[in-house]
This record gives structure tokens, sequence and C-alpha cells, in this order.
């Protein structure tokens, strides 16, 4: 394979990333596709290229369930990963694996939060049906926050222009002692 051709595969979604899990050992496919972030029909895509690219090498290693492919590289594909651990691309996807595991983290949170406060709302809600708001609502409440009208706009705009003006007699010192000092 051509250098302009190991280019273009490499520039392709999810080539490189491959390569940098695969790395020294061997890897599954669903070892794979749970490691990238990229979708298990690219990463088919990719190692199919691959290996008839000659970057990925596929064996066959039994199981007690049968057989799985394993993706392995080849004398190409160590290069390749050996540049990627020279130049710090490893440490890079590694460190990107771990903050999008971090937001997913985080969001999984939240959305369990959401849940429980919806469960919540909702068991207020069973046990006062008359009742649309949360408890510590008063009446005609509301959580969205209400655009202030134009003329409270204006007028605390207004005090803010007000506020930094000096009094003129500051002002008449001021422009006395510049004179003085000319």
């Amino acid at each position: 394979m051509g250098r302009d051709e190991l280019e273009k595969f490499l520039r392709k979604k999810g080539a490189a990333e491959l390569i940098t899990e695969i790395g020294r050992g061997t890897a599954t496919f669903k070892a794979l596709v749970d490691a990238v972030s990229i979708s298990s029909s690219t990463v088919s895509s990719r190692l199919s290229e691959g290996v008839e690219k000659d970057v990925y090498k596929v064996a066959h290693a039994p199981t007690e369930h049968g057989t799985e492919k394993r993706y392995g590289l080849t004398i190409l594909g160590r290069r390749v990963y050996d540049w990627a651990e020279n130049t710090e691309y490893v440490r890079k996807v590694r460190e990107l694996r771990r903050v999008r595991h971090e937001r997913d983290t985080a969001f999984e949170q939240m959305i369990g939060r959401v849940t429980r406060d919806m469960e919540i709302l909702k068991m207020v809600t069973d046990l006062d049906p008359q009742h649309d708001l949360p408890p510590e609502m008063p009446e005609g409440a509301s959580i969205v926050p209400k655009e202030p009208s134009k003329e409270e706009r204006r007028k605390a705009r207004d005090r803010r222009l007000e506020e930094s003006l000096q009094p003129i007699e500051e002002v008449e010192r001021n422009t006395e002692t510049e004179d003085n000092e000319e």
C-alpha cells in the first residue's frame, strides 16, 4: 500500500483510534466497538478496509463457545501504532475516552436525578390531585423567569447611568487639579 492510500485510510473516521485500541495486543470486535465512539457498522467497515490494506490481521481464537475473531496489527499497523505513541496520539485517545466516560457518567447521574424528581412530583400530584405545582411554589408562580418589561429595563439602565455619574463639585475639583499640575 502506498503512502497516499495509508494516509487516506488513517483519515477515515475511527481508523486511527482502532489502531490505538488494538495496540500491541489483539482485540475482539465487541471490545473495539465498546472502546471507540463510532458505530459498530463503521468499526466493521474500518476493520474490513484495514485487513484489505494490510494494517490489521485476523486470527481465530478458540473459546468455550466456539471461536472468536481477534484483530491484531500487522507490521505496517505496528509501525503506525509506534508513531502514534511517539506523537502522544495514543495518550490523547485514552484521555478522550476517559473524558467521554466522565461525561456519560455525569449525564446518567443527571438523568437519574431528573427521573427521581419526576417521580417525587408524580407522588405529590397523586396525593393531592387538585394541586398541579410542587408544594414549595406559591399559587401562580412559574419556574420560568419573567422577562422585565421595556419600562423596567429602561429604569434599570437609567439607574446604572446615574450611579456612574460624578457630582459636579468633584468634576470641577479634578479639572482645577489638572490645570494646576500643568
